[in-house]
């Protein structure tokens, strides 16, 4: 198979990473109607660092971000929260993807990065992909040592993407 690329992992703040999201995905945001809204952390110190390949990082928030936009085509609020949040006595930094769009299926939320899994519902089927979104997330993001998860926030989703603070 195709060799794993190793990735190329540069020591950034959090706050940079944010404030180059809102330059990098504006655009793609503003285009389908959206409304992209940078939640700027409170109480968190903003020069806190984690290792990333940029690029690989915004692989990932764009592709969560055509999710957000795909499945919250019809939803009301047409808005998509990204900021970040830190737990683990500041241990672990948690970049988050959130929408206002239908949410997901409790019995999906465990598989959804799962390859090629796609949600069986009428949306779905009238969107093209093949699911290889998610899968793809969660893999760039284990090669920087981060980890995928989601929950549902009634309405919409939340993903979060969890980095080791440098």
């Amino acid at each position: 198979g195709r060799q794993q690329q190793k990735p190329d992992l540069v020591k950034l703040s959090a706050q940079t990473l944010l404030s180059r999201i809102a330059s990098n995905c504006e655009v793609q945001i503003e285009s389908s109607g959206f409304k992209l809204s940078i939640i700027k952390a409170i109480g968190i110190a903003d020069d806190i660092v984690i290792k990333v390949d940029e690029d690989a990082f915004f692989q990932i928030i764009i592709n969560l971000l055509d999710n957000a936009i795909k499945f919250g085509a019809k939803s009301a609020i047409k808005q998509i929260d990204i900021g970040f949040e830190v737990s683990n006595n500041n241990k672990q930094l948690i970049f988050f993807v959130r929408d206002y769009g239908p949410g997901i299926k409790k019995t999906q939320l465990k598989k959804i990065f799962t390859l090629f899994y796609r949600s069986e519902d009428e949306l779905t089927r009238t969107t093209p992909g093949t699911g290889i979104g998610l899968a793809l997330v969660a893999q760039l993001a284990e090669n920087m040592q981060a980890r995928c998860s989601v929950i549902n926030q009634m309405p919409g989703v939340k993903f979060k993407i969890k980095f080791p603070v440098a």
